[in-house]
């Protein structure tokens, strides 16, 4: 080797050190959590992204409250301890439809409660309550169903003889008469002028509309920054994972992880 080339050679050993020293190869890439939490859950024929989690999304990419359930291509959601089928997202309004599992293809469920949801993170939306009457007192009705719209049907293992399950606007205005009152939230748009155990059971099946809440002025800075908006599982709080790092919010405040910042 001649010897002019040593001092080339050096200074090059060096500049390659120094860049090892100050920007390790590790940080030269995107963000890990900014990537992953790129990728949508797919589930079914829907697409899911924040502030839902689960499947091939971790946790820190969503609201700890949106844990979404793929089962058979059916995406569940747990709220207020109800499991529900995920029938439709609209991330631009951000809206859900979501029918009771429970209450799936049937108007007869083993445990027979009214719906209940989270009014911290959800709102009702283009949607109305369908009240269902089970186990009222049979004789005490009979005198009273004139003139109401008024659908009867049995559920197994009642005493369809002395109990009957109604579905009627406005049908008791005195307690005691039903065993269980229950409602189900049906879209705000069907029509059940006339009732039959098959309208009623499809209207409940379109299930409903609802609006979620998952931190969303903060989330709206931080797609606006470019960012994709998470969960810091640490904290406890809304993050906002960027290609730079993790942020609180935006993608330029003091970062809460790694800066993978490369240095070409």
């Amino acid at each position: 080797m001649h010897p002019h080339l040593f001092p080339t050679i050096t200074l090059s050993l060096m500049i390659i050190t120094i860049t090892l020293i100050h920007c390790p190869t590790s940080l030269c890439a995107e963000d890990e959590q900014y990537n992953s939490c790129s990728t949508p859950i797919s589930c079914g024929a829907l697409y899911l992204s924040y502030p839902f989690w689960g499947s091939n999304r971790a946790e820190y990419c969503g609201h700890p409250s949106f844990w979404l359930n793929c089962s058979n291509d059916v995406p569940l959601i747990n709220i207020s301890y109800m499991d529900y089928r995920v029938l439709e997202i609209n991330n631009s309004s951000r809206t859900l439809r979501v029918a009771r599992t429970d209450y799936w293809d049937t108007i007869c469920p083993p445990t027979r409660v009214t719906t209940s949801i989270d009014f911290n993170l959800f709102s009702f939306t283009s949607s109305r309550p369908l009240r269902l009457y089970y186990n009222c007192v049979s004789p005490l009705l009979s005198g009273s169903l004139t003139n109401l719209n008024v659908t009867k049907f049995d559920c197994f293992g009642t005493n369809s003889a002395y109990y009957k399950n109604y579905l009627a606007p406005n049908l008791l205005d005195s307690p005691g008469l039903c065993g269980y009152t229950v409602d189900v939230p049906i879209l705000q748009s069907v029509s059940l002028t006339y009732t039959t155990e098959a309208t009623v059971t499809a209207a409940i099946d379109g299930g409903f509309k609802l609006e979620w809440n998952a931190n969303n002025p903060q989330c709206d800075e931080c797609v606006g920054a470019g960012g994709l908006c998470g969960y810091n599982t640490t904290t406890s709080a809304f993050a906002c994972h960027c290609t730079s790092g993790t942020f609180p919010s935006g993608c330029g405040a003091v970062s809460t992880g790694k800066h993978p910042i490369c240095c070409h």
